[in-house]
């Protein structure tokens, strides 16, 4: 199984950033409706010289996404940007989470395997989550 270190360097989110051309074709969403979510205080760009292009970081991509998700489950734009907000609160937690929990993972042919460690401070069993066929589920294992 492949393991994760948590002293791996992750790329700094903050240093990828798009153009509202990029956004566009990105997400679908015209540059008319993103400087309109913009005046409304849904998404903000980032700070630019009177003139220039806007352009959007990494996390505003993301927010932009499941507002748009949502928007096409029905939801208004008022109820799609609150539930982007809520979402986009719960992850931070999910990659704490995930960086202090996620031991590694094993990707074979029929299924992957995401190993979280020992279930207990006995250290006799331990939980992997599996993802098989398109469903997840876990596993929990005896260590000999």
């Amino acid at each position: 199984m492949a393991e994760l270190d948590s002293n791996d360097a992750f790329i700094d989110t903050n240093k990828l950033i798009f153009g509202i051309g990029q956004v566009q074709q990105i997400t679908g969403v015209s540059g008319r409706q993103l400087r309109y979510w913009e005046e409304q205080g849904y998404i903000q760009s980032i700070s630019q010289k009177k003139g220039a292009a806007r352009e959007y970081s990494l996390h505003t991509l993301f927010f932009i996404f499941h507002v748009t998700r949502f928007l096409n489950n029905g939801f208004t734009l008022q109820a799609a940007v609150d539930r982007a907000k809520k979402f986009d609160r719960q992850l931070p937690v999910l990659r704490q989470f995930l960086r202090a929990q996620l031991q590694g993972v094993n990707i074979d042919d029929d299924q992957s395997v995401l190993d979280f460690g020992y279930v207990d401070s006995s250290h006799t069993q331990r939980i992997y989550g599996v993802v098989k066929d398109g469903e997840t589920f876990f596993r929990i294992e005896n260590v000999d």
